[in-house]
């Protein structure tokens, strides 16, 4: 079961989100079982000389519609590949920004999936499985079937069906797509333009998605952003498979970015962080409960109950930290809001080190998301020994259980749930958390026991060789 793992992003690399942190932790845990190599495009922001990246000196052209694109091969380990073309590579961000993404992204990834094909070739890898992820990568499922005639197993992993590559059917000519094959209802074709994703559905033998519940959610109007007839009628060949994390990679005994490292038996270690961290931001305090959100500023992340919520948390006795960037719209409304209240610190911008100072330091994390395929942040807040308060939706109805509803020894990730998408049960959320809090003893054996769940990919990648067999 040789497999090439596909992915547009893959952290420490290259990240937007948490494809990047599933394209690493996956094909770890996987390679203990299986050979895999994993190929990623090698934009220029990648610092090569940090990562050990260099060239195998492997160089090819490719023409498609009378023009020539070049290509390099580059690695990192024997099984990290990475592909170098200019029109791919040279920019600032993945996709372009939240506002506007880049107008060539058809053309970028439509030379990403061909040059993964060409790329194996050139190597000789001897590949069983093509493991896709996402739309950037889905139309290597066509390409593969149509084009390159391979008979390698196309597994397609569905990570958030809210983004599909969808574009003009213009790009058909540019990449060479044969018009009679593939623009048609049941290939590319989408109300008179092109979806990669929608291609892979078709054409990939297997498809995954990161959680069983979104499974089921995608195949429903609500949830499946046009495609959910598409879905049903391939339901035979898809499945539900919660992510994970890396313990290795979020684990509080030897995190570095930590001011005090901190365990289950250590516990206590654990307030030492918080009273650093407000004492960073100023905020005073280390008695109250700490509040974090932790995340993009998107309508999908809940952005808008928290804002809403604003006004009655400064007047709390709680402490609340969000950091995060986004929508213009919203990155523009919490500066206005920065430094406006003594017990709200807000922070614009991706910061992984102090991401994990704040998991380490919150004695809630927020999620109050309209839909969440999977979710790694209530995971990861349960592993620093934090309660996550999130919507029952996705992966988070998988994975956090209300502490109302669990008993004393339960082996899951315990936290406060609500149902419905409102202020009023939002904040009853925080009502509840606050209750729990005031309860100690209560509140530091949830703590103890989500620092104790088994959410780590080493279980999960079994069921993974399954769908590859």
């Amino acid at each position: 079961m040789n497999t090439l793992f596909i992915s547009s992003e893959i952290y420490p690399y290259s990240k937007s989100g948490g494809l990047a942190d599933v394209a690493h932790s996956l094909p770890e845990s996987l390679r203990k079982k299986i050979k895999l190599w994993t190929i990623t495009p090698l934009y220029r922001f990648i610092e090569r000389e940090k990562f050990g990246i260099k060239s195998t000196e492997v160089k090819f052209e490719y023409w498609l519609a009378g023009v020539c694109y070049k290509f390099e091969i580059y690695k990192s380990k024997d099984d990290e590949f990475f592909l170098y073309n200019d029109i791919l590579c040279e920019v600032d961000e993945l996709y372009g920004t939240s506002e506007q993404e880049y107008e060539n992204n058809s053309l970028r990834f439509g030379l990403f999936s061909y040059g993964v094909l060409e790329a194996m070739i050139k190597l000789n890898l001897k590949i069983n499985i093509l493991h896709l992820n996402d739309w950037q990568s889905s139309l290597i499922a066509l390409l593969a079937k149509e084009r390159y005639k391979l008979k390698q197993k196309v597994i397609l992993t569905i990570h958030n069906l809210a983004y599909q590559g969808i574009f003009d059917k213009s790009i058909m000519d540019i990449l060479e797509l044969d018009w009679k094959k593939c623009f048609k209802p049941e290939s590319l074709e989408y109300y008179d333009q092109v979806n990669f994703l929608k291609s892979a559905i078709f054409y990939s033998d297997e498809i995954t998605t990161v959680s069983p519940s979104y499974a089921k959610e995608i195949q429903t109007p609500l949830f499946g952003n046009g495609l959910d007839e598409l879905l049903k009628q391939n339901s035979h060949k898809l499945t539900g498979i919660l992510n994970g994390i890396s313990y290795r990679a979020f684990n509080p005994k030897r995190d570095k970015a930590l001011y005090k490292k901190f365990s289950i038996k250590h516990f206590k270690d654990k307030y030492k962080n918080k009273e650093k961290l407000l004492n960073s931001f100023g905020l005073t305090s280390p008695n109250r409960p700490l509040f974090s959100f932790i995340s993009r500023f998107t309508s999908q992340k809940g952005i808008d109950l928290l804002i809403n919520s604003l006004n009655l948390f400064k007047d709390l006795e709680v402490n609340f930290v969000i950091l995060g960037s986004g929508e213009e719209e919203y990155n523009q409304l919490f500066k206005t809001l920065q430094n406006r209240y003594k017990n709200i610190y807000i922070k614009i911008g991706y910061d992984d080190h102090l991401s994990r100072k704040i998991y380490a330091s919150s004695d809630f994390l927020l999620m109050p998301s309209k839909f969440e395929p999977c979710g790694l942040n209530q995971m990861i807040a349960m592993r620093y020994g934090g309660i996550p308060i999130v919507a029952k939706t996705g992966g988070l109805k998988d994975t956090v259980f209300d502490f109302t509803d669990v008993n004393e020894n339960f082996d899951k990730g315990v936290g406060i749930t609500y149902q419905e998408h409102n202020n009023y049960w939002f904040l009853h959320a925080i009502a509840k958390a606050l209750s729990l809090y005031g309860n100690r003893e209560k509140f530091e054996q949830i703590c103890r026991n989500n620092m104790k769940v088994d959410n780590s990919w080493k279980h999960l990648a079994k069921e993974y060789i399954k769908i590859y067999q």
